[in-house]
């Protein structure tokens, strides 16, 4: 059962405390040299497990992810990798990818299920032209949401990754591809986030787009969610490449000036909201639609 999304704040550090609980848990292992402005927490020891819907980030924490943006690729790379390792993704479920002729790799952070049939979630974390913003929100998401997805039991294996622009890209759906991979049952595009208001645009796949929509009623999106017209779909190469596989894109109504565009942390909170619980969701509904009741 999916459980909305809701930030860590004082009064369910109370209503926790009050029914005996966990305390908020961070990093299991604090870097020697952590990052200014990445406030480190002790790992609490507990014979109880996570409630559902236990975001463990405070958006403090999650606004120093998400800002300063890093100015080059191979410092976003790094800053990617770094951010899964503290978010409990284990080295031995994190893979990196080279890509032919290409000083760039793709970074993959693999999320166990009850079945190995995948749900990709996928982003593009390289600088773009002389906008410093593109590229790097929706990055910063994957670990974010990796981590919050690990609140709750799944049915699918999730594989959340950041792939190194158009190269990386053809290189990923390349090697999808091959023979003997697991079944890919959705891919989630992710882009230009933190930039607006949620948008989705699905290539006319109707459980996707259904559980797009109401996840937006859920959380109280009003504004139309569906803009194929809108900039980040038509740069999209995501939905072309991803074929007969059943994708959709979520993104932001951008906000931008004419040299860079503009991220705002409680934008790019609320799309993390609408992301987290739109994978839940659909984690859950992909499962019935292949298995449906018997009578």
């Amino acid at each position: 059962m999916c459980i909305t999304p809701k930030w860590f704040t004082l009064e369910l550090t109370v209503s926790l405390a009050l029914a005996g609980s966990l305390s908020p848990v961070g990093p299991t292992k604090p870097r020697e040299n952590p990052r200014d402005g990445f406030p480190q927490q002790s790992h609490v020891e507990s014979q109880e497990p996570l409630p559902p819907g236990f975001w463990e980030l405070q958006p403090a924490q999650v606004d120093a992810m998400l800002l300063p943006i890093p100015d080059s690729d191979d410092s976003r790379y790094r800053h990617l990798r770094e951010y899964f390792s503290d978010l409990h993704c284990p080295s031995s479920l994190m893979v990196e990818q080279t890509v032919p002729k290409h000083k760039g790799k793709n970074l993959m952070c693999v999320l166990p299920g009850e079945n190995a049939e995948q749900i990709l979630v996928l982003a593009r974390y390289e600088r773009r032209r002389e906008r410093i913003g593109e590229g790097w929100s929706e990055a910063v998401m994957l670990p974010i949401l990796y981590n919050a997805l690990l609140a709750q039991p799944r049915q699918h294996t999730f594989v959340f990754a950041a792939l190194c622009g158009s190269a990386g890209e053809k290189q990923f759906f390349g090697n999808l591809r091959k023979n003997n991979q697991p079944t890919v049952k959705a891919i989630v595009g992710l882009d230009r986030l933190g930039m607006g208001e949620p948008r989705f645009y699905t290539a006319r796949n109707k459980l996707l787009d259904t559980e797009a929509a109401f996840t937006a009623h859920l959380q109280g999106i009003s504004a139309s969610m569906y803009q194929p017209a809108s900039t980040p779909v038509s740069e999209s190469a995501l939905l072309s490449l991803a074929d007969r596989i059943p994708s959709i894109l979520l993104y932001s109504a951008l906000l931008y000036s004419a040299y860079t565009w503009k991220v705002s942390p409680p934008d790019f909170r609320k799309e993390f909201d609408f992301a987290a619980y739109y994978l839940c969701r659909i984690d859950t509904k992909l499962v019935i639609q292949t298995n449906p009741p018997t009578h």
